[in-house]
C-alpha cells in the first residue's frame, strides 16, 4: 500500500504570480488547502534548495489534506496554471521513511505545473511565494485513492515560477493577422480572417513584447500555445486546454506535451524575449493543417 501511495503521489509531481484582488480565476486562494495538526508536525530544516533534514512523529495520518509553510519566501505569489522549478521528497507517512527524493543538485530542477496532476497537491501549493518550503499531507484518498492506507507527505521547495501568461507591453495590431482576445486568465481566442485563405508561407508578428530573458536557437522554452485550424477555425492544440505550459527545445521540437512541435513555429521565436505573445500564420505541415497560432514566452530554463 505505500508503494502505491508514492507512486500515485510521484505521477501528480510528473503531471505539471498575482497578488491582491484580480479578476483571474486562477488567483483565487480560497480553495487552497489550510494548515492543520498533521501537517504543522513536519519539520524540514537546511538550506532552501538542499536537501532537508526531516523531523516528524509517526505514524501521521490525516482524512483531510493540509497544508503547512515551514519557511516563507518573499517572492509572488503561484497560482493555477503556473509552471514551477522545485526540489521536493515524498515521505511514508506510516513510518517518515523517504520514498522519493528529486536531485538537490544546483541546476538540476524538477519542472511542476500547478493545476496539473494531482489536485490536492496543486491546492497545497496554490498562493504559496516562491522562495518557500512548504510540507502537504495528503490524506490516503487524495494520495492514492481506494489503494492508499496511509497518508502521503510531500516536501517541496518552490525555488522558481514563470509567468502564467505573457506580460509584455502590447503592441498595435497588423492588418490582415488574425484577431486575438484574452480572457482574465490570459487564455486567448483566435478569430480567423474570413477573406484570407490559408497562408502559403509563414508569418509572425509581436502581439505583446516581453523584457525578460532572450530565447535562442538552442534555448529549452516554456510556453503557452493555442493552434486554430484556418479552414475549420477548430482548436488544433492548446496547452491553454491541457491545464499547463510545455517546456520545448527550439532547435528540436523536441516538446514535454507533445511528440514534437513545427519548426515554422518555434524559428520566429528566437530574438524574442521573455514575457511576448507572438500571432504566428502557418502553412499545412503534414498532418498538422494551415493554422494561426498564439505563443506566450513565459520563461528560458
Amino acid at each position: 500500500m505505500r508503494r502505491a501511495t508514492a507512486l500515485v503521489v510521484a505521477a501528480g509531481l510528473l503531471a505539471v504570480a498575482l497578488t491582491g484582488c484580480s479578476s483571474n480565476p486562477n488567483a483565487d486562494c480560497g480553495d487552497a488547502l489550510k494548515a492543520g495538526p498533521a501537517s504543522d508536525l513536519i519539520s524540514a530544516t537546511g538550506k532552501l534548495g538542499e536537501k532537508p533534514t526531516f523531523d516528524l512523529p509517526t505514524p501521521i495520518d490525516t482524512t483531510t489534506s493540509q497544508r503547512t509553510i515551514v519557511s516563507e519566501g518573499t517572492g509572488e505569489q503561484v497560482h493555477k496554471g503556473q509552471l514551477l522549478e522545485v526540489q521536493y521528497t515524498i515521505l511514508d507517512g506510516e513510518n517518515g521513511e523517504v520514498q522519493q527524493q528529486s536531485s538537490y543538485k544546483a541546476g538540476d530542477t524538477f519542472p511542476l505545473a500547478v493545476g496539473g496532476g494531482n489536485a490536492a497537491l496543486s491546492k497545497g501549493l496554490q498562493c504559496v511565494p516562491v522562495g518557500s518550503r512548504v510540507a502537504i499531507v495528503l490524506s490516503p484518498k487524495d494520495a492514492g485513492g481506494s489503494g492508499a492506507s496511509t497518508s502521503g507527505i510531500i516536501v517541496i521547495d518552490v525555488l522558481k515560477a514563470y509567468l502564467p501568461a505573457a506580460n509584455g507591453a502590447v503592441r498595435p495590431s497588423a492588418n490582415g493577422f488574425p484577431t486575438v482576445v484574452l480572457a482574465p486568465t490570459g487564455q486567448p481566442g483566435v478569430t480567423i480572417p474570413s477573406q484570407s485563405g490559408a497562408p502559403k508561407e509563414v508569418r509572425s508578428e509581436v502581439l505583446k513584447a516581453g523584457s525578460g530573458a532572450t530565447v535562442k536557437k538552442d534555448s529549452e522554452v516554456v510556453l503557452h500555445y493555442t493552434a486554430v485550424g484556418w479552414d475549420q477555425k477548430n482548436v488544433v492544440t492548446s496547452t491553454w486546454q491541457q491545464g499547463t505550459p510545455d517546456i520545448v527545445t527550439i532547435d528540436t521540437g523536441a516538446s514535454q506535451l507533445n511528440q514534437a512541435l513545427p519548426q515554422e513555429i518555434l524559428k520566429p521565436l528566437v530574438g524574442e524575449k521573455v514575457g511576448s505573445q507572438v500571432v504566428i500564420e502557418a502553412p499545412e505541415n503534414g498532418n498538422v493543417p494551415a493554422a494561426a497560432w498564439v505563443v506566450d514566452i513565459l520563461g528560458v530554463r
